[in-house]
This record gives C-alpha cells, sequence and structure tokens, in this order.
C-alpha cells in the first residue's frame, strides 16, 4: 500500500477543502505519533542527522529490513539480537563476540590470531596443520589418544610412559628405565638403559658380539675345567 498523497490547497479552496485537509494531517500525524498497532506508510527517504540526532527503536518494535549502503556502518546496541534468518554476506566484528550457546558452521573457517577453548575440544574430521612456521601444535597439558597416533617426521619425548606397544622404525632412546619390555625395532639405538625385564628378538652390534666374546670365554674355561678334573 502505498502512502497518501496530499493534494496543494490555495485560496481559491473552499471551507470545506481545508476542513478535509486539516482532518488529513490531524489523523496522519496521530498514526505517526500513537498508531497503536496500526500501520504507518511512509514511501521516502527518512535521514536522521546533525549533532545528537538518534534514531532510538524501543518497547519491543520490529525492524524488518535494516540496510546501510557501502559509506555507512549500522551500528546495533541491543540487550538481545535475534538473527531468526541466515546471514548471507559477509559477518565481521572488530571486537570480541560472544556465543552463549552452540556455534555451528556449515562452511570453511579461517581463525588469523590465537583461539583459546576452555573447555573440550571434539574433531570429527582432520586437522591439518599445512603452513610452514605455523604447523607447530604446543600442548601444555596432556594428550589422550584412543586410537593410533602416526607421526611421519621424527618425534622428540623428554618424559615418555608408554604403558603398552611402543613400536619404532627408527628408534634413538638415550636414557630409558624400562621395566617390561619387548622391544622389537628396525633401526634402534639405546645409548643407555635400565632393563628389569625385556624379551628381546634379536641382538645385534657390538652388544651382542661381546656377549658371544663372553660366552666363548666362559665355554673355554668350563671345557679346561673338565679335562683338568679328568
Amino acid at each position: 500500500m502505498a502512502a497518501n498523497t496530499l493534494s496543494q490547497l490555495t485560496t481559491a479552496n473552499t471551507f470545506q477543502h481545508w476542513l478535509t485537509a486539516t482532518q488529513s494531517l490531524i489523523g496522519t500525524a496521530n498514526l505517526l505519533t500513537n498508531g497503536a498497532g496500526s500501520t504507518f506508510y511512509a514511501n521516502t527517504r527518512l535521514e536522521v542527522g546533525g549533532t545528537n540526532a538518534t534514531l532510538n527503536v524501543v518497547t519491543s518494535a520490529t525492524i524488518n529490513d535494516l540496510i546501510g549502503n557501502t559509506a555507512n556502518v549500522i551500528t546495533i546496541q541491543a540487550r538481545n539480537l535475534n538473527l531468526t534468518e541466515n546471514v548471507t554476506s559477509a559477518f565481521k566484528t572488530t571486537s570480541s563476540a560472544t556465543v552463549g550457546t552452540n556455534l555451528t558452521v556449515h562452511g570453511n573457517s579461517t581463525i588469523t590470531g590465537n583461539t583459546l577453548i576452555s573447555g573440550d575440544l571434539t574433531v570429527s574430521g582432520n586437522i591439518t596443520l599445512d603452513t610452514i612456521g605455523f604447523d607447530d601444535l604446543s600442548v601444555n597439558g596432556s594428550g589422550t589418544f584412543a586410537n593410533t597416533l602416526s607421526v611421519t617426521g621424527n618425534s622428540t619425548f623428554s618424559n615418555a610412559n608408554v604403558t603398552s606397544v611402543l613400536t619404532a622404525n627408527i628408534a634413538i632412546i638415550t636414557t630409558a628405565n624400562i621395566t617390561s619390555a619387548n622391544i622389537s625395532t628396525t633401526t634402534g639405538t639405546i645409548a643407555s638403559a635400565n632393563i628389569t625385564t625385556a624379551n628381546i628378538v634379536n641382538l645385534v652390534g657390538t652388544a651382542n658380539t661381546a656377549i658371544y666374546a663372553a660366552i666363548s670365554v666362559v665355554e673355554a674355561a668350563a671345557v679346561a675345567l673338565a679335562i683338568a678334573l679328568g
């Protein structure tokens, strides 16, 4: 429905014309200021400007469309902002954003700064760190993996506690205190170890040579002792 257009009045109009126009103006003003839920139609551009000029919409008023052009910014300060439809363009904020309930993102998310998660983080898909120089993962607390942890590069453990099976194709252990172990490595080096119980499949290297040399010495001494005893 379009807004009514009032005709111009001149001195040539009758008293009835002026009365009708005045009544129309009064009705329009009352509808604008005290419409009591009625609709006020305005096919025009409303501009609020000047020093200390403000436009306040209060008392549960409904705004169907609020549009700002590229040269202006719409600033909304509200106790509650309820978006019942989709945000079809970029949603940008230069300050903090607090989400009191769930946040669901159907597309990609790019975070250029730091991310602080106080609660749990559940990831159904993969986590890929693919930028050199920005691909470090620092964990100050504990990390629990219910499935397999695969590392294709080097791994450094300052203090490692393995309660089950540790399988390594290439392992270099500087100092180890092993209570019970089944050691099986393709290429492994243990510099210093205190092993209480171990099941070693293959023993090679200088330790293997030294053990067999000691065994040979014992065997030779045993044969010499047996000969001496007749």
